[in-house]
């Protein structure tokens, strides 16, 4: 749990209790922090365990003149070093609370880029900054899914051209983790739309001029992120629908080239066979019947091999 007192563009000091006008980030609380914030800010224990749960949907309400937002935040696993080792890239819930004069945000994970943007770009704390300083959160939420889908693009363009020169596992386990990745997502952000919509529909936020072209530029951009997700998840499809047909007809190709190989080498196989039988042959006691089986062998495989050749089995 920190707690933030004064914070103006990055000035700004901790306070070691809650006061009044502070800013509370807690990341993972204990069970006495939980108690903290019930009894000290009134926060519902209900609405804490729903900021942590994984499967919480983003949601927004108001009970005891207290505001409750549940957003999707996304966030990078930085002990993945590689897509191909697992999925980078996840959405967690962010809970965020307006009680009074504080502002109170509750997540699970870290969230570094988030809580960086908002102190650089905050200016100020208090009761009639509670607004605009969600709002500064929404619209800070939409630029990293923005960054982080362009991002992906980009990996997905290097595994696709990996995928090119390649036939190792790792670069289709890389699309899978990043088709994996964008899935959730793209879900996160259908349901931050739904609920800034509903945000927007039923006046949940007072807003004032400045609030409400911020909000609709968050709006904006979560739909061109939404946007960039489909397209970026219909192009992973893609590649691996495709990556799948190369390696049937590269596995196709092989199987012929080895059947046609198998054949061509069996006609001299089967004549050596038969001339090496214990048993009275013809011409097995001419001079020349040894040169002569070789060039049988050969006029015998070449004319199949020829045969392969003009079908392209070669």
């Amino acid at each position: 749990m920190q707690i933030y007192k004064n914070l103006i563009r990055n000035s700004y000091y901790h306070e070691s209790e809650i006061t009044q006008d502070n800013w509370v980030e807690v990341i993972a609380p204990t069970a006495a922090e939980r108690l903290k914030m019930n009894r000290q800010l009134g926060i519902s224990s209900h609405f804490i365990a729903e900021a942590l749960d994984l499967n919480t949907r983003p949601m927004i309400e108001k009970s005891e003149g207290i505001t409750y937002i549940i957003i999707h935040v996304p966030t990078v696993n930085r002990e993945i070093e590689k897509n191909s080792d697992g999925i980078r890239y996840r959405t967690v819930p962010f809970g965020i609370a307006l009680t009074g004069t504080h502002l109170v945000t509750i997540c699970s994970v870290e969230t570094p880029q988030l809580r960086e943007n908002f102190i650089r770009n905050c200016q100020g704390l208090g009761k009639e900054r509670l607004i605009q300083n969600t709002l500064d959160l929404l619209h800070h939420t939409a630029q990293r899914y923005l960054k982080l889908m362009h991002t992906m693009e980009h990996e997905i363009a290097e595994a696709e051209e990996e995928l090119s020169r390649s036939y190792r596992n790792s670069e289709l386990y890389t699309l899978l983790y990043l088709n994996d990745g964008l899935l959730d997502m793209t879900i996160s952000l259908k349901q931050m739309l739904h609920l800034m919509r509903k945000i927007n529909h039923e006046h949940h936020l007072e807003l004032i001029a400045d609030g409400q072209e911020l909000f609709d530029d968050t709006i904006i951009e979560l739909e061109q992120a939404y946007s960039v997700a489909e397209i970026n998840q219909l192009n992973a499809n893609n590649v691996m629908d495709a990556y799948g047909n190369i390696i049937q007809n590269n596995v196709s190709h092989v199987v012929k080239l080895l059947t046609a190989m198998t054949i061509v080498l069996s006609i001299p196989t089967l004549i050596a066979s038969i001339y090496g039988m214990n048993v009275p042959l013809p011409y097995q006691d001419a001079p020349e019947a040894f040169m002569l089986l070789i060039a049988i062998m050969v006029v015998l495989s070449g004319i199949v091999a020829g045969i392969f050749f003009k079908k392209r089995f070669f």
